[in-house]
């Protein structure tokens, strides 16, 4: 639960390498690499569009192919990216470089690669994090940073003592192992929807008959980014600052198998059920006091993931800010 919760709440071009489709078979994006502040290989997603230019940041242990399904409504009106972080996916998995001031780097570096002045950052969960880095330290870079229930502070001591319930969510059977389709389903049970199907296939290793076997990211890589955090640099952002927060209104929204765990474990969720409901009411009321061009917007039933769990009214928020 623990690892669920970090990601729940948590410079030169190279060739391009390939394009992918959606399963209509329609180009989607194409996908490119760029060289990070180290000199890493970071994956970048390109959806085209035409007008200013957003990069999408995913949470802690997803990729860029995350907003497969949500990135693209925005070309008409926007370009429109997204950067997979060093240490997942398809780029580089360094033994170095994940404190937040290298990562924000590691964004900057993008936006020189592309030749982009300004751009948009939106960020999912941990990201938060890396967009309010990057607005402290390169205000003149970036013109709005948008938070997609990612505007926390994870080191304060009300998360940690979230993080210290020790709840015990579903495990997979061997069936649920034993094929991508079966993989999928399971995935879909623990997190309450489905994941885009180039997302599964990024973040988890499969064998050549899809059975899954492993996490494509090495287990120390989120914990050099959680082991990094820092307190947010909120007084810092100059630029307008959109905070999504999901409201959750019961546990399972929460914890979708919540329903499937023992009377034990029902009860340590609803402990941090309340826990989190207070702790991001008083996240709210941080943003709102120390980010001078802030503004807060919640969206009622959502999942941690509110671009999939109600993506019409997150897209809604974006266009409108």
């Amino acid at each position: 639960m623990n690892h669920l919760f970090i990601s729940l709440i948590a410079v030169t071009l190279l060739f391009t390498a390939c394009s992918s489709t959606d399963m209509k078979g329609v180009e989607n994006h194409h996908t490119i690499f760029i060289k990070g502040s180290s000199g890493n290989k970071l994956e970048v997603l390109d959806w085209g569009g035409s007008g200013e230019s957003i990069f999408f940041l995913g949470g802690l242990g997803n990729t860029g192919h995350i907003f497969d399904d949500f990135a693209p409504q925005f070309t008409n009106a926007f370009h429109v990216y997204a950067i997979t972080r060093r240490g997942f996916g398809a780029s580089d998995q360094p033994a170095t470089g994940y404190s937040e001031t290298t990562l924000a780097k590691d964004i900057l570096a993008v936006a020189d690669g592309l030749h982009l002045a300004k751009v948009i950052l939106i960020g999912h969960s941990i990201a938060g994090e890396e967009i309010s880095k990057f607005a402290s330290l390169y205000p003149d870079r970036v013109s709005k940073v948008i938070y997609l229930d990612a505007a926390y502070d994870r080191t304060t001591p009300a998360f940690t003592q979230m993080q210290a319930i020790p709840i015990q969510t579903v495990s997979p059977t061997a069936l649920d192992s034993s094929s991508f389709a079966h993989w999928k389903d399971f995935n879909s049970r623990i997190y309450g929807f489905s994941f885009p199907r180039d997302e599964l296939k990024q973040i988890f290793v499969f064998s050549n008959k899809g059975k899954y076997m492993k996490e494509v990211t090495p287990a120390f890589v989120s914990s050099a980014i959680f082991n990094s955090l820092e307190h947010p640099d909120y007084t810092h952002i100059i630029c307008p600052a959109l905070a999504l927060y999901a409201k959750f209104k019961s546990v399972r929204e929460v914890i979708p198998s919540y329903t499937e765990v023992n009377a034990m474990n029902k009860k340590r969720a609803n402990e941090f059920f309340n826990l989190l409901n207070r702790y991001s009411n008083t996240e709210q009321s941080r943003f709102k006091n120390e980010v001078r061009n802030g503004t807060i917007k919640t969206i009622d039933h959502a999942n941690h993931y509110i671009f999939i769990s109600n993506p019409i009214e997150t897209e809604k928020e974006i266009r409108f800010f």
